[in-house]
């Protein structure tokens, strides 16, 4: 994910994801609502569940560059875009969509 973007608030019905950070930073929200807030960095790890809403977004100087694995070979069929809560455009600003 290029650095300065975010990704479209989504869910992936019925599978799951797991994010290893290789390089650079990112900020998730997630869960009811994108609510909860994650910062990950190289090195770490997220598993996503399925039906779970989120949202990576790239506020750091570098790009993100990840591993990312899924339990459905075809999963981009299962993903349903979400609105992003105004609480929470209000508080990233005006990041172009980079990714999702």
């Amino acid at each position: 994910m290029p650095a300065g973007t975010r990704g479209r608030p989504h869910l992936h019905e019925g599978h799951e994801s797991a994010i290893f950070i290789q390089s650079g930073q990112v900020e998730v929200w997630h869960g009811q609502d994108l609510a909860e807030h994650v910062v990950l960095h190289a090195g770490d790890y997220i598993h996503i569940p399925a039906g779970m809403p989120h949202m990576p977004a790239n506020t750091g100087a570098d790009d993100l560059v990840c591993v990312v694995a899924r339990t459905d070979p075809d999963e981009q069929e299962g993903v349903r875009l979400l609105e992003l809560p105004d609480w929470l455009a209000s508080r990233i600003g005006p990041l172009p969509v980079g990714a999702g």
